[in-house]
């Protein structure tokens, strides 16, 4: 069963939705686009599992449909749903790609629409898979990211949208830590040995006010210059952040969640923007950082867990910067 291939359609649908919801003729024809080759994508996972007697695998779409339906010899329940849907959806894709037509906005809402409905009904019928079950995070590297998620799609199913909004926030700090210490932006500075060493000269609530907002502001930059080069939407991050709880780091792993957010905020709405935006935020850390093991760098440095600030690694005063 090619279920890996269906993960890959599904996440290649979600690009196309949000092409669609940014707007514009060139976002339209590429959401159609997307929509299409993954709709193809899918019917090309199905025929891996099937075999035509005297039929090569084809190479066009329509024929892939075909070749789905030769094989459920008449049996309406194996046939390809939606044929004409798709067609159409097919044509619209070869009139922007070949002859440069864009589809208005609401025909290219009501054809990404139709691959839609398409998945809704074809993943249960040849993989015994709700399509909204299916999850991204499989394609995940992280076992600590991925078990996360893992947790807020199971607290999603039963809607506790609290528990939700705290595992996505650790999801994405678990992965925003791990690229940021292995380029190790911020070797060397340590708010809490800043503070100490502030304290005589200073007294220490001035020193311990110092250093915080010093923390607060490489913090904030840190996060900004890791959204731009993950080409993600920093808008995005901001409803993200303003909707799920402040996330530190203890001693042994475990997480504190601090500012937990307005109840009338966990709702199903901001819930599912919470883990389609740590999914997709946690596979361009992935795509960004290769072979590199989010969980190994993570645990690499004992003394990380120990830092006020996710992101900055704690090191010890040496002689020459005492």
């Amino acid at each position: 069963m090619e279920i890996s291939q269906v993960v890959l359609c599904k996440q290649l649908f979600g690009e196309a939705e949000r092409y669609l919801v940014k707007g514009g003729p060139i976002s339209q024809g590429l959401a159609v686009s997307m929509a299409q080759d993954a709709a193809e994508l899918f019917l090309r996972a199905v025929i891996k599992d099937l075999h035509v007697p005297n039929q090569k695998i084809p190479d066009e779409f329509a024929k892939c449909m075909d070749y789905i339906d030769t094989a459920a010899e008449g049996k309406e329940e194996k046939k390809v749903p939606f044929r004409g849907k798709l067609l159409e959806l097919n044509k619209a894709r070869v009139n922007f790609k070949h002859y440069g037509l864009v589809p208005e906005r609401a025909d290219a809402a009501r054809l990404v629409g139709y691959a839609g409905q398409f998945f809704e009904e074809a993943t249960p019928r040849f993989f015994s898979l709700e399509f909204s079950r299916i999850s991204l995070a499989d394609m995940l590297t992280a076992a600590d990211v991925r078990e996360r998620i893992k947790v807020a799609e199971a607290a999603m199913a039963n809607e506790n949208f609290e528990e939700v909004m705290g595992s996505c926030a650790e999801a994405v700090e678990v992965a925003a830590t791990s690229i940021l210490n292995s380029l190790k932006p911020n070797a060397g500075l340590s708010t809490p040995f800043i503070s100490r060493r502030m304290q005589d000269g200073l007294g220490r609530e001035l020193a311990d006010e110092l250093a915080d907002y010093i923390q607060r502001s490489v913090d904030t930059s840190s996060r900004g210059a890791l959204m731009l080069a993950l080409f993600l939407d920093v808008n995005e991050f901001s409803r993200f952040k303003a909707i799920t709880p402040v996330v530190r780091r203890l001693a042994g792993g475990r997480f504190s969640r601090m500012g937990m957010q307005l109840v009338d905020w966990q709702n199903s709405r901001n819930a599912e923007f919470a883990i389609d935006f740590a999914t997709r935020f946690a596979m361009a850390v992935d795509a960004r950082m290769s072979s590199f093991s989010l969980s190994s760098s993570e645990n690499s440095d004992p003394l990380a867990s120990v830092s006020p600030m996710p992101g900055l690694r704690v090191t010890p005063a040496s002689p020459a910067n005492s």
